[in-house]
């Protein structure tokens, strides 16, 4: 009786993956880059009109144009200036508003009915009564922009610290930890990645709101280049404005990433396949 040999299967070798020497930054700027090019060439190509849409190329002549007068750069710092400071007293209110509402019973039944009454309201509906109430000062502004941006940072907090799994609780009693030793090591660590989801929200709000606020009675900022290029039709102008928009809110994005990293570098997020 002859014997037959049984084959082993023969396991795929493993593919030494190679280092990928592409930068990060690179593959996120060439969707931009491409999206700028369609732009140029739809208005090359006549699918744009030129006159309405000004091309690409069109705004680094603008750019020097306003900047040999110092209207752009003071544009930039106004602007700059405004949004910061209403997104840092929005997020500063937004978090102690969260804690106040999430660590304990009484603050979550008084403050949270009032931040949930409030929610809806937009903020651009608010602008007639600001303006009533506080004039048309830098206050009014930067309130507004505060008002936008505390929700999301309160909203995203707030479910951090009360989706904190209760056995993490259990364990910290057991361990001894007193109440702030339960809050300063369990819940607010547990709930910082929440916080910086909203703080991602907020720092784009707070351009989103500018866009609007700025047009209102202003004499500084990218919102006041915006009005006085739609009264002459510099669509140049306009379209290097709503760039700049674009532009800040997305190194405001990179900055609340690149502090995020910092602040939770032992969280791992999933890059994709």
């Amino acid at each position: 009786m002859s014997t037959t040999e049984i084959s082993k299967p023969v396991l795929p070798l493993a593919v030494e993956s190679r280092p990928n020497r592409v930068p990060t930054w690179v593959k996120r700027l060439a969707s931009p880059i491409l999206l700028i090019l369609v732009w140029e060439f739809a208005v090359l190509g006549g699918l744009l009109d030129g006159k309405v849409i000004a091309p690409p190329h069109q705004i680094p002549l603008t750019i020097a144009e306003l900047w040999e007068d110092g209207s752009f750069q003071a544009a930039l710092l106004t602007s700059s200036f405004r949004a910061i400071s209403g997104l840092l007293l929005g997020t500063v209110l937004g978090a102690i508003a969260a804690l106040i509402a999430g660590l304990w019973r009484f603050g979550h039944h008084t403050v949270d009915p009032i931040a949930r009454l409030l929610l809806p309201i937009p903020a651009t509906g608010l602008i007639t009564l600001a303006i009533l109430v506080f004039g048309i000062g830098e206050f009014t502004k930067i309130s507004l922009v505060a008002f936008a941006t505390f929700f999301p940072v309160y909203t995203n907090t707030l479910h951090g610290i009360r989706s904190v799994d209760p056995k993490f609780v259990e364990l910290a009693a057991v361990a001894g930890l007193r109440r702030k030793g339960l809050i300063l090591t369990v819940l607010i660590p547990s709930a910082l990645p929440s916080f910086f989801v909203g703080l991602r929200f907020s720092a784009s709000i707070s351009w989103l709101l500018l866009v609007v606020v700025e047009q209102l009675n202003s004499t500084a900022g990218l919102g006041f280049l915006l009005t006085e290029a739609q009264r002459y039709f510099r669509t140049d102008i306009i379209m290097t404005a709503l760039l700049f928009y674009g532009i800040l809110g997305l190194l405001s994005d990179a900055l609340v990433v690149g502090i995020s990293k910092l602040v939770l570098p032992w969280r791992k997020e999933y890059d994709g396949s």
